[in-house]
């Protein structure tokens, strides 16, 4: 599957070319039968950038199929002023193939007035219009189509597509596709391989060998100055003999044997099974052949391949060797003794390494050692010597810079993951695709980079990670280092935030100041713009997609108005309210279904103003007046398929009601509320009081209370499963309690990222910032010193977690956790 990143590598020349597009459906009536390949671009400008100052790409280039497709798109080298673009293609036969370039922008021509030879005219086609142009030898055709413009470079794929039926075609694949892509990536690209067998074999050298791993398969692409990663889902075929299906019923599991391969291997490859026999009885389905030594490795749960001085080396990690030992005891010809470990010399050809074909292919091992509960195979008796050598002093693969860098892209867990250098890369393209695309490989001079591929087996879907990047030592005398700090003429008014730049999915920072001006401040430190607001903004700012279209609007109220802006700071229509009298609570914003039909909820005193996407009020919604003032934000929570709408009262009552404003859960009794919001913990309604005890109220309406003893300026935060409260100096966190010293504390703050808990708390009074795990333990290196509660946030897509705070009273602090 390596050769996905040299296929995608191909495609991303479209990329430099092309643009993106909306996905209304409509859009499925625009795509040409048999699409193979289509290519959805979400930021032209951001991607067109990224292309050009990334590293893997150019130094990748020269490679064939990249050249095809480069001849392929001059076209798009006339065009000018598109921004928004879906690219497919289709092979017309076992030698050609076509694109079609379908966009919401009208096809513009750059000025063509020097080009001596050149045709454009138009043709009717039935009753359609199509557009020729020949500039030179480059030759296209354009028409509209509804509300979009298509571009094509075959007149008879366009007429195809304008003259069919409109309620045919179009593979529900590339529906989905278009519909759940990350909108956040800089690209997504679909790929059909069960029936783009012509286009790849078009693409990809003629020496190529079997490419069929899956039906198809989506994957978004993330570029930066020197990695290329793509994530994505395939989807396994029904036609026996594809590889990926082998993989099929199967849960991943934590890949260990790098700390048995040697530091200096090429390439490790690790199949990980929670059940061999669920993939013994995958080969049966899949037609490959069975043999009597499958039923011994069914206590395997690891097979690992590394490439070591240019032999293979195999491992097989068991939860119980008993059965294996006695096999390969039996087959043994001699015994040798090296530093404490017996070597086995084995027969010729033995049955157990046909039995794990097809994950290892031809191979054959000579000689065999066990090392803890893995069996280690090697060809000659130097090898093994050599391995064990490794294992002993800890000169092992795990401990590399190469591995590390890795690491820290990928999941632990996996169904397969090879992890390779340069060499590595080239020997796995040679076996797996094509000798000379692998010697053309080899040219591009990327040495020191590292090359991986995940596969996660997942009910019958597999996730796929693949990764290009640069191997970068890391600072590992700190875990926290500081990243910039950005310094304003005025003291600040608001905490600073993270927020997302819809352009390239990278997170960006938004303040406010005491003179009401509001900030949006980059990755790198940059003020991006300021906006003059009337008033300060009241709690948090959300992001909300208006259109439906990937590109985001930042929404929130100040203390007497609802604001929404664009992402340049413009004031977006009609969503500039003004409410006399003011003392406005912070925005809440509800979005029932996830399908981005938002409920604006806007409160003031006991009124209650909810706002449709199209700024007019939601007239079905009854609760539009509060038995008492509204303290705080209203919530919304989602237990089973029922919606519960949370306002607490500042006369003490608490109201749930359904999306129309009925009573949902009806509480009779009073509260008096503390400072913290409701939260839905275990499935509960869960607050505290002034009095120092924790109330939970079900979906019954039972009411409970602990009585915690907390003082009353005490924080709480809590998620689905876990809870925090900062009581005095004492932090708890689920049962874990942490004493911090004697200080003012901030309330607690839970952030969940790549698949960690963090909790927050800082000290105003000695201005230190605290950071603990889900078990209640410090991070390293905190705390460090800061003035405020912080936002947390993996800022680059890079899987390492920064976080924001106010430093002096007029600057902020950017810091990262490695």
């Amino acid at each position: 599957m390596r050769l996905l990143l040299i296929y995608v590598f191909a495609i991303l020349f479209c990329f430099a070319c092309t643009p993106h597009k909306n996905t209304e459906n409509d859009i499925l009536e625009a795509i040409p039968d048999h699409t193979v390949l289509a290519i959805q671009i979400n930021e032209y400008e951001s991607l067109k950038s990224a292309i050009a100052s990334n590293e893997p790409y150019n130094k990748l280039e020269h490679l064939q199929p990249i050249k095809s497709i480069v001849s392929k798109l001059e076209t798009f080298n006339f065009l000018t002023n598109q921004t928004n673009g879906l690219l497919t293609f289709t092979a017309n036969d076992s030698t050609t193939f076509d694109f079609t370039y379908i966009t919401l922008d009208s096809i513009a021509l750059i000025e063509v007035d020097e080009i001596t030879n050149k045709r454009i005219e138009e043709i009717t086609d039935n009753s359609n219009t199509i557009t020729s142009y020949q500039f030179n030898d480059i030759h296209f055709y354009s028409a509209p189509y509804g509300s979009y413009s298509i571009l094509s470079s075959s007149k008879t794929v366009l007429s195809s597509i304008l003259n069919r039926d409109a309620t045919s075609n179009n593979n529900l694949s590339i529906n989905e596709f278009l519909n759940t892509a990350n909108k956040e990536k800089l690209a997504n690209i679909w790929i059909d391989l069960e029936h783009g067998r012509s286009l790849l074999q078009q693409i990809l050298p003629q020496d190529q060998t079997d490419l069929d791993f899956a039906s198809w398969l989506s994957l978004d692409i993330t570029l930066n100055e020197q990695e290329l990663q793509m994530n994505g889902v395939a989807l396994p075929s029904m036609t026996p003999n594809y590889s990926l299906n082998l993989l099929n019923h199967s849960k991943p599991i934590t890949n260990t044997l790098w700390k048995l391969s040697p530091n200096n291997a090429t390439s490790v490859t690790s199949y990980g099974f929670e059940e061999y026999a669920a993939f013994v009885q995958n080969k049966k389905t899949e037609g490959f052949p069975i043999n009597e030594q499958d039923s011994l490795l069914y206590t395997v749960e690891e097979i690992g391949i590394a490439s070591y001085n240019k032999e293979d080396i195999l491992f097989l990690r068991t939860f119980g060797t008993a059965s294996l030992v006695d096999y390969i005891q039996n087959e043994k010809t001699a015994t040798h003794e090296f530093s404490g470990h017996e070597i086995l010399e084995l027969k010729p050809q033995l049955g157990l390494f046909t039995a794990l074909h097809p994950l290892i292919g031809d191979l054959s091992f000579n000689y065999a050692s066990i090392v803890d509960n893995t069996i280690v195979f090697t060809k000659n008796q130097t090898g093994i010597e050599s391995v064990i050598s490794k294992i002993s002093t800890g000169d092992t693969f795990d401990k590399t810079i190469l591995f590390k860098n890795a690491e820290a892209k990928l999941t632990s867990s996996s169904s397969k993951i090879t992890i390779s250098n340069l060499e590595g890369a080239g020997t796995y393209l040679k076996k797996s695709v094509s000798e000379s695309l692998s010697n053309e490989f080899l040219k591009s001079n990327l040495k020191d980079y590292v090359f991986a591929n995940q596969v996660i087996a997942d009910n019958g879907f597999f996730h796929l990670n693949f990764l290009i990047k640069k191997i970068t030592e890391e600072d590992e005398q700190h875990t926290v280092s500081p990243v910039f700090e950005t310094q304003l003429q005025t003291d600040l008014a608001t905490l600073p935030q993270f927020v997302t730049n819809h352009n390239n999915g990278k997170k960006e920072i938004i303040v406010q100041d005491q003179e009401n001006i509001l900030y949006l401040i980059s990755t790198n430190g940059k003020i991006l713009w300021k906006k003059q607001l009337n008033s300060s903004i009241q709690g948090k700012i959300h992001q909300v997609d208006l259109f439906k279209n990937g590109k985001l609007q930042l929404a929130f109220t100040t203390n007497n108005e609802f604001l929404i802006l664009d992402r340049n700071g413009n004031e977006v229509q009609p969503f500039t309210m003004n409410y006399s009298g003011g003392n406005v609570n912070p925005l809440a914003v509800f979005d029932y279904e996830g399908r981005k039909d938002y409920r604006f909820v806007v409160t003031q005193e006991n009124k209650v103003f909810m706002y449709n996407s199209k700024g007019a009020i939601v007239k079905g919604f009854t609760y539009t007046s509060a038995e008492g003032n509204i303290e705080d934000t209203p919530q919304h929570f989602r237990i089973g398929r029922k919606d519960y709408l949370v306002f607490k009262l500042a006369n003490g009552l608490l109201r749930i009601v359904n999306r129309v404003g009925k009573t949902r859960i009806p509480v009779k009794e009073k509260f008096s509320f503390s400072n913290n919001p409701v939260q839905l913990y275990q499935n509960k309604f869960t607050f505290t009081t002034l009095d120092g005890s924790l109330v939970q109220i079900d979906t019954q309406g039972k009411v409970t209370s602990s009585k915690l003893q907390l003082t009353k300026d005490h924080g709480m935060d809590a998620t689905s499963k876990t809870l925090a409260i900062m009581n005095d100096n004492i932090l708890r966190i689920r049962d874990k309690k942490v004493e911090l010293e004697l200080g003012v504390y901030s309330k607690p703050e839970i952030f969940y990222l790549n698949d960690k808990i963090y909790v927050s708390v800082t000290d105003i009074q000695n201005q230190k910032i605290y950071v603990f795990d889900s078990q209640a333990k410090p991070i390293p290196d905190f705390p460090i010193f800061g003035s405020s509660p912080i936002d947390m946030a993996d800022i680059n897509n890079n899987k390492k977690v920064e976080f924001v705070f106010k430093d002096q009273e007029n600057s902020i602090k950017v810091y990262k956790i490695r």
